[in-house]
């Protein structure tokens, strides 16, 4: 660890021959290499859960959209039959259905319903409503919403309470037009076995009886009162609609974490702790992604000063910076995972959470000798980023070495480097 410190010696390390840090002609790693940096053994996932639940969701949405312009299509065809006008309205005879609907001003009605002269006469009054307050246009605009968020099961309440609305508006309408309420009464019970109705029309049969006989026999509500609900209603469905097109990450942006991996070159610090550190750093780099975005200081092996890896990371201006080393100790008994963090910088407080998290998820791996104060070269000159210097097990204790230098071992270690950082990148 002399290399990177300031003072001469240190107890824990033993005597190694000076090294002369000279100035080095090697330029700075390029982005493309970063980049561009594969481990072999180590495979990112193709499909993700969140690309599966995408996926699924664009199949249904076209199936639902599928439907919509099917049932359009259907209704076009039907207004290009023979019809005979009524008023507005454009009546069109078909065999195959037996209730009536409307589309705008186009009323589908079987031909044999309209012998009975009641029926006939309630359903193109009621239907006539329809038309005149343009309830295709709701009825229109709730199935597209349906082809988008069909997920969520309160459009599909709204869209129910939205026909059932339209229907008690038809009727109420219809008994104020002049026709006898206990002879449309009988008329919409007489109606109700016939379940069928044309996709996207407004139907004479569509709700249940019950709610509407008791709808055209209650008293009316005052203004006021049918104001207020429509007022609730129109805020319901405000929000109903913001809750459910608007999905937000709360952090978005992904954690950019500087990797320095130790050494290099003719710099060997602890035995091979140059190799060790690099095989984890670029393991570490394979699994950068859109949440945490890895930057290295160095992908092969040479050697960078102190001075020139500061620079690096500054210029990165990255959320973290992680320092990673193995350690050495006289003592062969001495083992476990520690880390540093400069108590006199800007972000120490931080440094240490993110120190406390690094540990944590490496005790699979260690044992645990806690997060520890140093004056290190790197974390004094980076100084406006939070910084944590993490030593992963000594290489002079046989079980920290035996870690350390399994090839397996290593993308595990990696892997709990990366699992600290998401949470890092939640806890910001």
């Amino acid at each position: 660890m002399a290399s990177i410190l300031e003072v001469n010696t240190f107890e824990a390390v033993p005597s190694l021959t000076d090294i002369s840090l000279q100035s080095s002609e090697v330029n700075h790693i390029s982005e493309e290499i970063i980049e561009g940096v594969t481990v072999l053994g180590v495979q990112k996932t193709e499909f993700t859960l969140y690309s599966i639940i995408w996926y699924t969701y664009l199949v249904v949405t076209f199936c639902f959209f599928f439907r919509f312009i099917r049932n359009l299509l259907r209704i076009i065809k039907l207004t290009r039959q023979h019809h005979s006008c009524i008023g507005n309205l454009k009546l069109v005879e078909t065999k195959d259905h037996k209730n009536a609907s409307s589309f705008f001003n186009y009323l589908f009605v079987n031909s044999e319903s309209l012998n009975d002269e009641q029926y006939s006469k309630s359903v193109i009054q009621h239907e006539l409503v329809h038309s005149n307050e343009l309830h295709t246009l709701d009825v229109i605009f709730i199935e597209l919403l349906l082809c988008l968020f069909w997920f969520n099961p309160f459009i599909w309440l709204y869209k129910k309470a939205m026909i059932q609305n339209h229907e008690f508006i038809a009727d109420s309408q219809t008994v104020e037009s002049g026709i006898d309420l206990e002879d449309y009464s009988q008329t919409i019970i007489k109606s109700g076995h016939k379940e069928y109705r044309v996709p996207l029309t407004s139907g004479f049969n569509f709700i249940q009886i019950k709610n509407r006989i008791i709808m055209l026999h209650q008293s009316k509500s005052t203004v006021l009162k049918r104001t207020f609900k429509m007022t609730s209603v129109v805020l319901l469905f405000a929000c109903i609609f913001v809750f459910s097109c608007t999905y937000k990450d709360i952090n978005n942006n992904p954690l950019i974490v500087v990797i320095d991996a130790a050494h290099g070159g003719h710099d060997t610090g602890n035995s091979i702790e140059k190799d060790v550190v690099l095989e984890i750093s670029n393991v570490l780099a394979s699994l950068s992604d859109k949440k945490v975005k890895i930057i290295q200081t160095r992908s092969h092996d040479e050697f960078l000063t102190l001075k020139e890896r500061a620079e690096f990371v500054n210029t990165k201006n990255p959320d973290l910076f992680l320092s990673l080393h193995c350690n050495a100790s006289k003592n062969n008994s001495v083992g476990g995972i520690e880390a540093y963090y400069d108590s006199k910088r800007e972000h120490n407080e931080m440094s240490l959470t993110y120190a406390e998290i690094l540990v944590e998820h490496q005790l699979d791996h260690f044992s645990n000798r806690g997060v520890k104060t140093g004056d290190f070269y790197l974390l004094k000159n980076t100084t406006t980023i939070p910084g944590v210097l993490l030593e992963l097990g000594f290489l002079t204790n046989e079980n920290d070495r035996k870690v350390l230098t399994d090839k397996e071992q290593q993308v595990e270690i990696a892997k709990s480097i990366y699992d600290a950082l998401l949470e890092i990148r939640d806890a910001q």
